[in-house]
């Protein structure tokens, strides 16, 4: 069981039965609730409040003009909010152009300051949501305060940067300080992100495999 002396309890939105995930989150010690949610798939401890989507939905979302009605919802809510998506949108079933897409991304993690979290799958996100409760029972998951959120152009750049896999603060900076803009880390080669420390080659793997160039 992956649950600390504390209990993990995360509410979830009845629609996600069918996805199997509260069952998951039950196999793995959480207690599991099921309600209508107005805003949000699942609520974790009380204190996030994370919408779900699979690749195919993000990019629906933005074919029909719903993705930033629903951040609007998230940001309004009293809750710190996160953007699941499940998979990589860049590669969905739909027909939509790249830039499209980075440029949404780029609008969830900066206009709206939504963090954005990759899983591979339900049981991935099954596990990331368990994770996340267990962090915030143990103190140690940093928030940006709703009153904080950042102003600067540089913070903001590390907010985005955060959102990429395997991309945590310190190396965000490193990131930046290499590269000086997001875009130029978009646009950087293996071997450019190599001469960064805390990179490595399976890491920039992942990265790049989720920006959708090849590896």
């Amino acid at each position: 069981m992956l649950v600390t002396d504390k209990q993990v309890r995360i509410i979830a939105d009845y629609r996600e039965v069918a996805s199997a995930i509260p069952d998951l989150l039950k196999q793995k010690g959480a207690i599991v609730e099921l309600k209508n949610l107005k805003t949000g798939d699942y609520l974790i401890n009380n204190t996030v409040m994370v919408e779900r989507k699979s690749r195919d939905d993000f990019i629906i979302s933005i074919i029909q003009n719903r993705l930033f009605a629903q951040c609007s919802r998230l940001r309004k809510s009293k809750m710190h909010s996160i953007l699941l998506i499940e998979g990589n949108p860049y590669h969905s079933n739909h027909n939509i152009d790249r830039n499209a897409v980075k440029g949404a991304l780029l609008s969830v993690s900066l206009s709206w300051q939504i963090p954005i979290v990759y899983t591979s799958g339900h049981e991935d996100t099954a596990r990331v949501l368990i994770m996340s409760a267990n962090q915030l029972l143990q103190n140690n998951l940093y928030f940006l305060r709703r009153t904080g959120k950042p102003k600067r152009t540089k913070d903001q750049a590390l907010y985005f940067l955060q959102g990429l896999p395997s991309v945590g603060q310190k190396t965000a900076k490193a990131l930046l300080e290499r590269f000086r803009t997001p875009e130029n880390v978009v646009l950087a080669t293996e071997d450019e992100l190599l001469e960064v420390e805390g990179l490595g080659k399976e890491k920039i793997k992942k990265i790049r495999a989720f920006l959708g160039h090849n590896v």
